[in-house]
């Protein structure tokens, strides 16, 4: 029974650590758009020369897959900490830096994350499940987090358990994952 929770925390760990391609944006051609101002004193029927390009919203931009793209240098070391950590074992420290993490970056999704894998290895499915949802919280409507979430939640309810709800919990990682890649498209 540990050893899958050490599968399923490893990966979590290898999701959290792929190389991702992030889509990249041109800056907006401001030449289409641009609006001729009259000078203070000229009347609006005497453009002047001198051009204001019109505010265009920036483009939709992807939500971070991965821990690498929404945490910060700190964080990103105490959460290769952790995962050596747990890798090597030792769950209660695992969980005491990733405690510290949140302590740097509350409303950071991926170290809940971790932190419910590190709960499910330590064999309490119900902090496992609440740190999950607390990720899903903090973490909006990114499909990337909450499939995994999904997936930690169904692991969760299972080991209690409950397999009704972790059918339900895997049907709703499917739903994200399917979304996810919907949007990678």
């Amino acid at each position: 029974m540990t050893q899958r929770f050490l599968v399923l925390f490893a990966i979590l760990v290898l999701a959290g650590c792929a190389t991702t391609q992030q889509t990249r944006f041109p800056p907006p051609d401001e030449s289409p758009g641009t609006v001729i101002t009259p000078s203070p004193g000229e009347s609006s029927s005497s453009p002047s020369t001198r051009t204001q390009p019109e505010r265009q919203p920036p483009p939709a931009q992807m939500p971070p897959r991965t821990m690498e793209e929404a945490s910060s240098p700190a964080v990103r070391s105490l959460l290769g900490r952790a995962d050596t950590l747990a890798r090597n074992g030792n769950m209660d420290l695992a969980a005491a830096t990733l405690e510290r993490a949140l302590d740097l970056e509350p409303r950071n999704p991926f170290v809940y994350q971790r932190l419910a894998a590190v709960k499910l290895a330590q064999g309490q499915p119900d902090q496992a499940e609440a740190m999950a949802r607390k990720s899903n919280s903090v973490g909006g409507n990114n499909p990337f987090v909450r499939a995994d979430n999904w997936r930690l939640i169904a692991e969760a309810r299972r080991t209690a358990g409950d397999s009704s709800g972790a059918s339900e919990a895997s049907a709703r990682a499917t739903s994200y994952q399917q979304t996810s890649q919907q949007m990678m498209r």
